[in-house]
């Protein structure tokens, strides 16, 4: 009882000392990125009552706001048109000044997720990353900029806590620490676009998206029990507890001004598929409210094939295939191609990168000539005992890009599917689709394509983008 009365005495003695200081969160540093044209929220500790004043290097750029009883401030600061030009800042308060160097303006992305998400350079023991030296070598950006918030969780919310994290540039020893995912997709916008790019990383292996929200939220949901203690959190499965990591690792980042979010997780839900669907575009929204953007893009990595145990991921697969459907604003980067069967995190990183910045690039750049959907499924017709199906976003049409076309079955009403034979047909209904048939069943009435724990996709449009795994019935 008394080691606890300490523990409370000293948190409140930190809350104090840091009460009558002027101080900025370590996401407010010399080398960050501000997110550009709008009015970002800046905020900070001073003395309680202080009058706190923000001027910045470009024109227009000063604020005013006066510290709460608890020393808490904050304040909104609009910001110019994305440049290379380095800015600065200045916070001042009660004869206290801080001064913020090489601030670029840009557009800054958060990078959220598990572990496939966190992952870095440096990969697993026996996890590789597919070309990660060839990456670092060519990751010195000026333009880019790193946050790489540390692991942790809290029971609760506190606007007195603090984040681990710290502002770097892109070279190769910060790129070597960062979310492989993440920076490829920052690396490519930067490349492209030509602006600076800030990426915010707040991703922790083994999460399940319930831990990436607030407790209201989660109550008018339903269904998780809230009641935490800490005798109650397993230190190794905390991750999978609901608002651990927001309360720790998002919160305190909130409200950031952001382009949008780039999202890779899912596994650690595959157990819950029908769930997941509801709560996955519940997180959207929510996250939407959280930074204050309700149209802010939100793209995301469909998980990759891999062999669960007591679980089929194709029905989590298909639940986020229809979370892009139905959410506005919204993109998947389909991973039917990279999964491995018996490592979870597969080496392949590189282009799950890329294939989120297609989407991007499209949406939100300008440019359309990136393609940055794979086919998919629209309807289906039997003709003399094939099934002809018909897809949506291959414009150019469909290949299977020199691979064996595998992961087809087919069932008739017995609803008993067998593996079956597949190939492209030109102009059948005036465009072109996809002939699937198999000896075992003269009468088919379903298909379904990679719907299963793990497959190596082989199904494509011309851009080279693939088709997520999917089914004809609803079985």
């Amino acid at each position: 009882m008394k080691r606890l009365i300490l523990i409370v005495l000293f948190g409140c003695c930190a809350c104090l000392v840091r009460a009558q200081h002027l101080e900025l969160p370590p996401l407010f540093a010399s080398g960050m990125v501000l997110q550009q044209q709008t009015d970002v929220e800046l905020w900070g500790w001073a003395r309680p009552g202080a009058k706190v004043r923000v001027r910045a290097s470009w024109p227009g750029a000063r604020a005013e706001a006066v510290s709460d009883d608890r020393g808490r401030w904050s304040l909104t600061l609009p910001t110019p048109e994305a440049g290379y030009e380095p800015r600065t800042l200045t916070v001042e308060s009660a004869g206290e000044r801080i001064e913020l160097e090489d601030v670029l303006i840009g557009d800054v992305w958060f990078v959220g997720g598990q572990s496939n998400m966190q992952m870095n350079f440096r990969g697993n023991p026996d996890q590789p990353v597919e070309h990660a030296q060839e990456i670092l070598l060519r990751s010195r950006r000026p333009g880019v900029r790193l946050f790489r918030v540390e692991n942790g969780y809290a029971l609760a919310p506190s606007d007195t806590l603090r984040i681990d994290g710290a502002w770097g540039p892109a070279d190769p020893e910060h790129v070597r620490e960062f979310s492989v995912v993440g920076y490829v997709f920052g690396e490519t916008l930067n490349e492209v676009v030509d602006i600076p790019i800030g990426l915010v990383q707040s991703a922790h292996g083994g999460s399940a998206a319930e831990a990436w929200l607030d407790r209201a939220t989660l109550e008018r949901f339903g269904g998780f029990d809230l009641d935490l203690v800490p005798e109650k959190i397993d230190p190794v499965w905390y991750a999978m507890q609901p608002m651990v990591l927001y309360n720790r690792m998002l919160a305190p980042l909130l409200p950031l001004r952001v382009k949008g979010v780039i999202w890779y997780q899912g596994e650690a839900n595959v157990q819950r598929p029908q769930q997941y669907g509801d709560l996955f575009t519940c997180l959207i929204e929510t996250w939407r409210r959280y930074f204050r953007n309700p149209d802010m893009p939100f793209y995301f990595v469909q998980i990759a094939p891999y062999e669960y145990e007591g679980a089929n991921s194709a029905e989590l697969r298909e639940a986020q295939l229809r979370v892009m459907q139905r959410v506005p604003n919204t993109g998947m980067a389909v991973t039917l191609d990279v999964g491995e069967r018996h490592v979870i995190h597969p080496a392949r990183k590189e282009v799950v990168g890329q294939r989120l910045a297609y989407w991007a690039l499209n949406r939100d750049y300008g440019h359309p000539a990136f393609g940055c959907r794979g086919p998919e499924f629209r309807s289906m017709e039997v003709v003399e005992g094939r099934a002809r199906l018909k897809f949506d976003y291959a414009p150019n049409g469909l290949s299977f890009f020199g691979k064996e076309p595998t992961g087809f079955e087919i069932a008739g009403e017995d609803r008993v599917f067998h593996p079956a034979q597949a190939r492209i047909v030109p102009a059948f209904w005036g465009n072109e689709g996809l002939e699937v048939w198999s000896d075992e069943e003269p009468e088919p009435v379903a298909v379904r394509y990679g719907y299963t724990n793990y497959v190596d996709g082989s199904l494509y449009n011309t851009e080279g983008l693939p088709a997520s795994s999917f089914r004809t019935d609803n079985w």
